[in-house]
């Protein structure tokens, strides 16, 4: 039986995510609200379903469309990881042959069929006797209870969604198989449960930037009505939306899965064992490390949210210097650490590194870690500067930042900032949105006039790759080091 955690960070409920139930429109003082002020929905009667189909978490959310409530939630691991836990290793499987292809396309479904049921399950809209493709309601019929479907994802993960190739998405310039939306009866993709129910895939922007920055960039217009407007998608492909003075634009950064707690010698997924937070207790000279463990019990290993804190702890302590480099005992005395901080740097197989938890339990951060950040965080913010470039807008300009993302969520924003990873400005410009692409799936479940909000986003928008701009390599080795936030 599939477990009703999230994916992403193992918590049954996960303010983080935004996807708890109960969630109303128009809410009444005191109850949580999903959507931003603003926004209004469809008549409509019946059920549907959003889907976010993120490359490593698939999360589903159910809605009475009458009534405008969202009934229940389901999160699980994206099945399509057999061909690689990245996109780019997912459309390299993709284009071996019309065999694989057809193979991500059908686990997918089989997945979307599978959370659909459950959904339906839990709440008691059909009886635990489905079969593959009728549903028993307890009355000797047959029917189908979900009428209308959304989607979003990455531009790859729509595109094996609806079938297509992904020959646009595998060598520069890279570009998308559709525009717009695509509205097809669920039968027409493979599905048997929601055979009856209008699937609509919403548009992708272009290039690796998909349906899940739209519906973020379509979330941030009417939560937010100025201009100098950036959101932030952090992850292995950060995508970064400028809502400009005059344009808009977005572009996809390529961190790789550093920040998310891949590539790192003991980085793990925000799961029970994950070094969650880092921070300094104690003053000057009897500072120490701190840190604090999901679900309380031994360390296991560190998750992206701790890794932010490390680089920017260790960098307040000096123990990493402006270049990124690690300091070794002998070093960090000389350079006045504490004594308890230098008595946690070693060195393993020649590589210096730093122990950050109890030595009963050790969790390390190592050289090459930071590089790999390094790298992480340079590309990201490479990215925001290649976009405000093209606008002339500088950093005192912005009106805010939205970080997007269930892993964004979970950033310290005065963290971020200290790294380098965003733009120095105060923090009250700077926000955590939760999963708004999966609330931009759910305001396009309910309107149809966000449907078309979307689809002339699209075309707005001005997509950017990174690999072709001059700018983008300057401002990436600027942003390596750690001695200024430009």
């Amino acid at each position: 039986m599939m477990k009703r955690k999230c994916a992403g960070c193992k918590k049954e409920t996960c303010n983080g995510c935004s996807l708890n139930p109960g969630m109303k429109i128009n809410s009444s003082k005191g109850e949580p609200s999903l959507f931003p002020e603003g926004f209004s929905a469809d008549e409509g009667e019946g059920y549907g379903i959003a889907f976010d189909i993120g490359t490593t978490t698939v999360a589903a959310m159910l809605w009475d469309l009458e009534k405008k409530v969202q009934l229940e939630t389901e999160t699980c691991v994206n099945p399509q990881r057999f061909a690689g836990s990245d996109v780019i290793s997912r459309i390299a499987y993709s284009t071996g042959g019309e065999e694989n292809r057809q193979r991500l396309h059908s686990v997918i479904v089989e997945k979307m069929e599978e959370l659909a049921k459950r959904l339906c399950i839990q709440a008691g809209i059909v009886m635990e006797n489905t079969d593959n493709g009728k549903v028993g309601d307890g009355k000797d019929s047959e029917y189908f209870p979900i009428s209308r479907v959304t989607a979003v994802g990455n531009t790859a993960m729509c595109e094996i969604l609806l079938g297509l190739s992904l020959e646009g998405l595998s060598a520069a310039p890279f570009h998308k198989e559709y525009t717009g939306c695509v509205r097809k009866k669920g039968r027409e993709l493979g599905f048997s449960f929601l055979q009856e129910a209008q699937i609509t895939v919403l548009p992708s922007i272009d290039g690796y930037v998909g349906a899940d920055a739209l519906a973020v960039y379509t979330y941030v217009k009417i939560r937010d009505s100025r201009r100098n407007v950036l959101a932030v998608d952090i992850g292995t492909n950060g995508e970064i939306l400028l809502i400009g003075k005059e344009k808009s634009y977005a572009c996809s950064a390529a961190a790789g899965p550093a920040l998310e707690g891949a590539a790192v010698f003991q980085g793990m997924g925000a799961a029970a064992g994950a070094v969650e937070e880092v921070k300094i207790l104690g003053s000057f000279p009897r500072q120490d490390i701190y840190c604090r463990v999901i679900g309380g019990g031994s360390p296991k290993g560190i998750c992206g949210s701790g890794l932010v804190d490390a680089l920017a702890v260790l960098r307040k302590l000096k123990v990493i210097d402006e270049t990124g480099y690690l300091l070794n005992a002998g070093e960090a005395r000389k350079a006045g650490v504490p004594e308890q901080i230098c008595r946690r740097l070693g060195t393993y197989q020649g590589e210096n590194r730093i122990l950050l938890t109890e030595s009963d339990s050790p969790v390390y951060l190592t050289a090459g870690d930071v590089r790999q950040l390094q790298l992480a965080k340079s590309a990201i913010r490479a990215g925001i500067e290649v976009l405000l470039k093209k606008e002339g807008i500088r950093k005192e300009e912005l009106s805010h930042i939205y970080l997007a993302g269930a892993f964004g969520s979970y950033i310290k924003i005065e963290n971020a900032v200290a790294i380098g990873l965003l733009p120095d400005v105060s923090d009250e410009r700077i926000s955590h949105t939760g999963n708004c692409a999966g609330t931009g799936a759910a305001m396009a479940l309910l309107s149809e006039e966000i449907v078309e909000d979307m689809e002339n986003y699209a075309e707005e928008i001005r997509h950017v790759e990174l690999a072709e701009e001059e700018a983008f390599q300057e401002f990436f080795l600027c942003h390596l080091a750690f001695f200024r936030n430009l």
